[in-house]
């Protein structure tokens, strides 16, 4: 996973949705307003007991039973976060930030082009650069520096899903084509569920085999599960006509995570 870190992992009483968001009607994240807030009750203590242990025994098979994998992922969003609207909620900083990263490559594919999103961020010598290095200058616009562990779990997805993608180095930012975009967005998204679900209930267990090629050829499953979903919600949206504008970023990338949540719960049946 290139530059991704790992806390000591969730514990069962952290609530569902934390306090630093405020959940609407429908799951969306409502911006904190200014004085005090509810605590939210503690989540069930035990609540990742079940999806730890079920990994744990995937991960000891060596990574061989796909079927207990799927389970596991689908445990884990069903019973420890509460369902695909309340994981969606609980992605916190990731959303807002994969909306910005949705504007920026809506605008790269349009007639504006590299030249209009250097207008729209104010940042100066974007063209002509490699797609890698484009990448990294809107870094920043992207994924803001703060320091809890929600926003650096986003930067770790954001920056490992420019260092995988090799295709990047070797482009112009302004040859990127619609579909190579929407590759991107996908990608960082993936990274994203990716990196919650490790630290969540496979951050200490995914160190159990001897051999650490085993172990990342384990992740690289998972992750190959995750990006299959992201791309099959990502066409359920599209399939569904939805209007692919940067006015609707938030809506757009927020369905889609639901989506891809939901998917995931129902390739574990």
């Amino acid at each position: 996973m290139g530059t991704s870190t790992r806390n000591k992992g969730q514990s069962g009483h952290t609530p569902l949705v934390p306090s630093w968001l405020d959940e609407g009607t429908n799951g969306e994240v409502i911006p904190e307003s200014t004085g005090m807030k509810p605590i939210p009750p503690d989540g069930d203590i035990n609540r990742f007991t079940g999806s730890r242990k079920a990994f744990t025994q995937y991960v000891s098979g060596g990574g061989r039973d796909g079927s207990s994998m799927r389970r596991t992922v689908s445990r884990y969003v069903n019973h420890a976060l509460g369902g695909s609207t309340r994981a969606t909620t609980r992605l916190g900083s990731a959303r807002s930030s994969t909306a910005r990263l949705y504007g920026v490559l809506n605008n790269l594919s349009g007639a504006g082009g590299v030249r209009e999103v250097a207008h729209q961020l104010s940042i100066n010598n974007l063209e002509g650069l490699p797609a890698s290095e484009f990448f990294i200058k809107i870094a920043t616009f992207v994924c803001p520096d703060g320091g809890t562990n929600d926003e650096g779990l986003v930067r770790s997805a954001y920056y490992d899903s420019i260092t995988d993608n090799v295709d990047l180095y070797g482009k112009k930012t302004e040859e990127l084509t619609a579909d190579e975009c929407s590759a991107i967005l996908e990608n960082f998204m993936g990274k994203v569920i990716l990196e919650h679900i490790m630290n969540d209930i496979a951050n200490q267990i995914i160190t159990l085999p001897d051999d650490i090629e085993q172990v990342s050829h384990i992740e690289g499953l998972v992750e190959q599960h995750i990006k299959q979903s992201v791309s099959d919600a990502c066409a359920e949206v599209k399939q569904n006509q939805m209007q692919m504008t940067n006015g609707r970023a938030q809506e757009i990338t927020d369905s889609i995570y639901q989506k891809t949540y939901e998917i995931l719960e129902r390739k574990g049946e």
